[in-house]
C-alpha cells in the first residue's frame, strides 16, 4: 500500500504536509545591541553589582563562533527536520491501515499546531527558570527527548499490532499528538541556546548555517522519498528516533551546564506591547508562509506538469539552502532588523510576481530572488524575538513566537485552507509577508524606547 502513493492525490496530500513542515523549526537567533560588559578586574563592590544585574545581552560574553557547539544545536534542529519528514511521508497510509480517511492527517495536524500555542510558551519559561537556577535547560529538554523518541517509534508499532476494526485504533492520532506535544517541549529550550554561542555580530552567519542543514534535509525528501518508504514504517520511525536521541546526547556533551544565577530580585517580565508584537508577527509570518508553500505547487503543475512538482519543491529547496549563507551574512552587516523587513516586503513582492502569467524567464529569476529573501526570514525570525525580551525571559519569548506560529497554522486550516485561486493564495500571502514587516518596524521603534 505504501508503494502506490505515486498518483495525482496522494502527491498533493504529501506538498501540503511539505507545505506545513517548512514551518516547524526556527532557525536562528540574534541578541540585543550593545558593546561588550567591561569587566577586567572589577572590586568587590563592581562584582557584586554585576551578579546582580545580569546584562539583557545573552551574548555579550562571547566573542567568536563556538562552532563545536553550534554544531550540536544543527544535529538537533536536523534531528527534527528529519523526523517530521518521515511523519508526513508516512502518516496518511499509517491511517489508511488502521481504516481512518487520510484526510484526518490534516486534523491531526491542525490539533497539533493548536496544542503547540500552549505548550511551547509553557515549557519555554520552564527552561528560563531551570538556567536560572540550575544553570541548564537540559533537564527539560531531555524530558522532551525522550518522550519524543517513545511516541515516535510507537506510531508504526500501533499499526502493527492494534487492529483496525477496534476502538484501541484511537491510539495512533492520541499517539501522533502526544508526539508533536513532545516535540513543541524543546524546541524552544534548545533554539535558545544559539544565543549562548554566538557573538551579536555573526548570529546570522550562524543561523544561517542552521537554514542550510535544514534545507538540504528537506530537499532529500522530494528526491529520495522513494528511498524513505522502501525502508518501511517500523525501520525509518527507528531509525528518526535514533537520531534524535543521539544529536541530543551530542549537544548535551558539547554544552556544560553554567553557573546558576542566584535570584537575588525577580526577572524583568515582557511588557504586554512586546508580546503582542511578537505574537502578531508570528501569525502574520506564519499565515505568509502557508500561503507561499501553498501557491509553489500549483506554480510548478503550470510550468512543468504535475508529475515534475516534486522536482520543482527540491529545487526551490536547494536554493533555499545554497542562499542562506550569503542572506546571512548580508544580514550581519546591515543589521537583522533592517535585513527581516527587506526579506519580508520582497518575498511580498516576488510572490505577486511568481503568481502572475509571467514569462519562463521572469519566473526563474523571481524564484532566485524569492529564496534568497525567504532564506532571509529565516534567518531572522529568532534573533527578532531575542532583541525585544529580557535574557532571563529568552525561553518564554520564544515560546510565544513558536506557540503563535502553531496557532497561526491552525488558523489558517479553520478560515483560509478554502483558497484554490492561486491569484487570491498569492496576494492573501503578499498582505501577511507586509502586515508582518509592519510590525517589525514597530519592534524597531520599541528597541529605541528602551522597550528592552
Amino acid at each position: 500500500m505504501v508503494r502506490q502513493r505515486r498518483d495525482g492525490s496522494e502527491k498533493h496530500d504529501r506538498q501540503r504536509l511539505s507545505a506545513i513542515s517548512y514551518q516547524l523549526s526556527a532557525v536562528s537567533q540574534h541578541s540585543i545591541n550593545g558593546a561588550l560588559p567591561k569587566l577586567t578586574n572589577p572590586t568587590n563592590s563592581q562584582q557584586s553589582t554585576v551578579n546582580n544585574h545580569q546584562p539583557t545581552n545573552i551574548l555579550m560574553a562571547q566573542t567568536k563562533i563556538q562552532w563545536r557547539r553550534l554544531s550540536g544545536v544543527m544535529a538537533v534542529q536536523s534531528s527534527i527536520t528529519l523526523a517530521w519528514v518521515i511523519y508526513s511521508l508516512y502518516l496518511p497510509d499509517l491511517l489508511v491501515q488502521l481504516g481512518f480517511a487520510k484526510t484526518m492527517a490534516a486534523t491531526l495536524l491542525t490539533i497539533e499546531h493548536g496544542l503547540e500555542a500552549l505548550i511551547e510558551p509553557t515549557f519555554g519559561h520552564l527552561s528560563d527558570r531551570s538556567q536560572r537556577l540550575k544553570g541548564s535547560r537540559f533537564p527539560w529538554i531531555i524530558l522532551g527527548v525522550v518522550l519524543t523518541s517513545v511516541f515516535f517509534i510507537a506510531l508504526p508499532i500501533v499499526v502493527l499490532f492494534v487492529p483496525s476494526e477496534t476502538i484501541w485504533r484511537w491510539l495512533f492520532p492520541v499517539t501522533a499528538v502526544l508526539w508533536a506535544s513532545a516535540m513543541a517541549m524543546f524546541r524552544s529550550p534548545v533554539v535558545v541556546m544559539l544565543a549562548q554561542i554566538t557573538p551579536q555580530p555573526e548570529l546570522p552567519i550562524a543561523a544561517s548555517a542552521l537554514t542550510l542543514v535544514q534545507q538540504l534535509v528537506k530537499a532529500f525528501r522530494f528526491s529520495a522519498y522513494g528511498l524513505i518508504l522502501s525502508l518501511g514504517p517500523m525501520f525509518a520511525f527507528a531509525i528518526g528516533s535514533v537520531v534524535i536521541l543521539g544529536a541530543a546526547t551530542f549537544l548535551r556533551q558539547v554544552m556544560p551546564p553554567a553557573p546558576p544565577q542566584p535570584e537575588s530580585e525577580s526577572p524583568r517580565p515582557i511588557s504586554p506591547r512586546t508580546a503582542i508584537v511578537i505574537v502578531a508577527t508570528a501569525i502574520a509570518i506564519g499565515c505568509g508562509l502557508r500561503f507561499l508553500f501553498g501557491c509553489l505547487p500549483q506554480i510548478f503543475t503550470a510550468q512543468l506538469g504535475k508529475d515534475q512538482v516534486s522536482l520543482g519543491m527540491l529545487g526551490f529547496s536547494l536554493l533555499l539552502a545554497f542562499t542562506a549563507l550569503p542572506a546571512g551574512k548580508l544580514a550581519s552587516k546591515i543589521g537583522n532588523g533592517r535585513a527581516m523587513m527587506g526579506g519580508l516586503v520582497f518575498t511580498a513582492i516576488l510572490l505577486w510576481a511568481i503568481a502572475s502569467n509571467a514569462t519562463t524567464i521572469v519566473l526563474v529569476i523571481a524564484g532566485i530572488l524569492m529564496s534568497f529573501a525567504v532564506s532571509t526570514i529565516f534567518n531572522s525570525m529568532v534573533p527578532f524575538v531575542l532583541e525585544l525580551v529580557p535574557a532571563q525571559r529568552s525561553g518564554l519569548g520564544l515560546g510565544l513566537f513558536f506557540g503563535s506560529w502553531g496557532g497561526a497554522s491552525t488558523v489558517f486550516d479553520l478560515l483560509f485552507s478554502g483558497f484554490t485561486e492561486l491569484g487570491a493564495k498569492a496576494g492573501l500571502g503578499a498582505i501577511f509577508f507586509l502586515v508582518a514587516s509592519v510590525f517589525v518596524l514597530i519592534s524597531q521603534k520599541y528597541k529605541l524606547t528602551g522597550d528592552r
